[in-house]
């Protein structure tokens, strides 16, 4: 199928694109900066005053003649942020598209579910089940990736970490929100107050909606590994620290000896026999030598270091 900027996809003609609608009912992909230019977007417009505006969250609001629905995907499942609003009716479902992301999206799901389409509701559905088809995957090569991670602060690795792990923390707090605002809208479309959906068309709502409470635990359990990394980090970082404090204990206890040695010797008392020795100094660095060796002798049998 030859992609355009504008497609209507309408049902009475077996989903054939065009870039006009030929009956009431269809499904319409339009760009975001071509929408106003559309009255079957207009009408809707005071009803729903911020319609084009960009949130970080998703949202469903039911009226009593159509749906309106927000998606807002995070950088964490694709390279860029992207957006998905819709109009949903029962005779037409309405995309206002930006980038271009939902044409391309729909292309592929035509090519591989065209014949299930029959609706707006399952147009709805599978957009959203091909958009997610990828998404445990991605899951799991965060997961990966998080394993990595804590490999790396095992093997010494410390310095950027904290950064990463903080990072890391947000984005997956972020895809953990998402998938409870996504699976809270289906969990709506499958209640359908106001019976918008036929029976069926609620089962693969329902469908999907388990799908994504998977997608949601396991979010939940990747958000709640990354505060074990970030334990494990700081148990690191304390051990690291307890042996630098532990290393300058030893020196400063070696050398604690030599210190009042140098210090006894400075008073500069007149009446000092050693001073005058001819082997004062040789005997001073022999004592000092063993003295230093009989303290690593001792902390090598208590293990001290």
């Amino acid at each position: 199928m030859e992609q355009v900027n504008d497609m209507f996809y309408d049902f009475h003609n077996n989903l054939q694109p065009s870039s006009v609608a030929k009956s009431d009912s269809y499904i319409a992909i339009i760009p975001l900066d071509k929408a106003t230019h559309y009255n079957i977007v207009n009408e809707y417009i005071p009803k729903i005053p911020m319609i084009f505006a960009d949130f970080h969250f998703s949202k469903i609001e039911t009226y009593a003649d159509f749906i309106y629905g927000y998606i807002s995907i995070p950088e964490i499942i694709l390279t860029n942020q992207m957006v998905i609003r819709f109009i949903y009716t029962s005779q037409y479902i309405i995309f206002i598209d930006k980038n271009e992301y939902i044409s391309e999206m729909f292309e592929k799901v035509l090519n591989a579910n065209a014949e299930k389409i029959t609706s707006s509701g399952t147009a709805l559905y599978y957009l959203f089940d091909f958009i997610m088809s990828k998404d445990l995957e991605k899951i799991n090569t965060l997961q990966q990736n998080l394993i990595q991670l804590e490999l790396s602060i095992f093997n010494g690795k410390m310095q950027t970490l904290i950064r990463e792990i903080t990072n890391y923390r947000s984005r997956t707090l972020t895809l953990h929100h998402y998938y409870v605002q996504i699976e809270g809208i289906f969990h709506s479309l499958v209640d359908d107050t106001k019976d918008f959906f036929d029976t069926d068309t609620k089962q693969l709502f329902n469908i999907l909606g388990s799908k994504i409470s998977l997608f949601s635990h396991e979010s939940e359990q990747i958000w709640e590994y990354t505060s074990q990394i970030r334990d494990v980090y700081q148990q690191q970082l304390d051990v690291h620290q307890n042996f630098i404090m532990k290393f300058l204990t030893v020196v400063t206890t070696l050398f604690m000896p030599l210190t009042l040695i140098t210090g006894w010797y400075g008073m500069n008392f007149e009446i000092m026999p050693e001073l005058h020795w001819r082997y004062g100094y040789p005997a001073v660095f022999v004592i000092s030598i063993i003295i230093v060796i009989i303290l690593c002798v001792i902390f090598k049998k208590k293990k001290w270091w």
